[in-house]
């Protein structure tokens, strides 16, 4: 969705580019924030890039107007449309509604264009901010610098919610593992699962396959099916051809 040319669409560019990054930023954050449950969100909302792509057009079209307008964004209307709007359309819980607009009050404002002086959380353990750089690249280099480990206070939650986030998501990769473990049979002489499966295999279901078809009986027979009325018998008829081509496939 962003790329060199997107970064260039509206002047002044240094000032579209910024927001353009605090609202992809404010994106992340929400859409991440559903994986602490109902510690981050009362409902886990589906969030996805509709809700963002929309959010940057409107702001693409206001800050075009009010350029030619000669007139100053209204971060008022920024907010509404992105806050209660766009991503607040799926919201339908009013404290998460209430936390939503709190991240527009913060990150929607005229500070992001302040590149050496805002900071999306000062009180965290990493200096999230605006980069100031003019290519894509540049920008593509600065997030993949930022932590692989998420900090908590960057949403506005504590180390404990953090803690509870990482203690659910080790149990569920146990849980999965232990499901995903041959069992043991307590009938079956001591035979493991794949023992038994091979066995059976062997013994029952090999059998049972038919022979593999003889590519001379089967042709012969296709070529000795009557004609449907209508169609030239010196020409391939579509349904045997389909059917040939199905059993060799098969």
């Amino acid at each position: 969705m962003i790329n060199q040319d997107f970064l260039e669409r509206v002047e002044p560019y240094e000032k579209w580019r910024n927001i353009v990054f605090a609202l992809c930023f404010m994106h992340s954050i929400v859409y991440e924030r559903r994986k602490f449950g109902p510690l981050g969100f009362c409902i886990p909302y589906e969030f996805n890039a509709s809700d963002l792509e929309a959010s940057l057009t409107f702001i693409e079209n206001h800050m075009t107007q009010s350029s030619n307008s000669s007139m100053q964004i209204s971060w008022t209307a920024i907010r509404y449309m992105v806050c209660e709007v766009q991503y607040g359309g799926r919201i339908t819980d009013d404290l998460d509604r209430e936390m939503f607009a709190t991240y527009g009050a913060i990150w929607l404002t005229e500070k992001v264009f302040s590149d050496q002086t805002f900071h999306f959380n000062p009180a965290s353990e990493y200096d999230y901010h605006i980069p100031d750089c003019p290519e894509f690249s540049k920008y593509a280099e600065f997030i993949k610098d930022l932590p692989p480990r998420d900090s908590p206070s960057i949403f506005g939650l504590n180390n404990t919610a953090d803690l509870t986030f990482r203690l659910q998501e080790s149990q569920k990769m146990l849980d999965t593992l232990i499901d995903t473990m041959p069992k043991q049979s307590g009938g079956s002489g001591g035979k493991t699962k794949e023992e038994e499966v091979k066995e059976k295999l062997e013994s029952e279901l090999i059998k049972a396959l038919p022979e593999n078809f003889v590519e001379l009986d089967y042709k012969e027979k296709l070529s000795g099916m009557p004609t449907p009325k209508g169609l030239d018998p010196n020409k391939n008829v579509p349904l045997n051809v389909f059917l040939r081509q199905e059993i060799e496939q098969f």
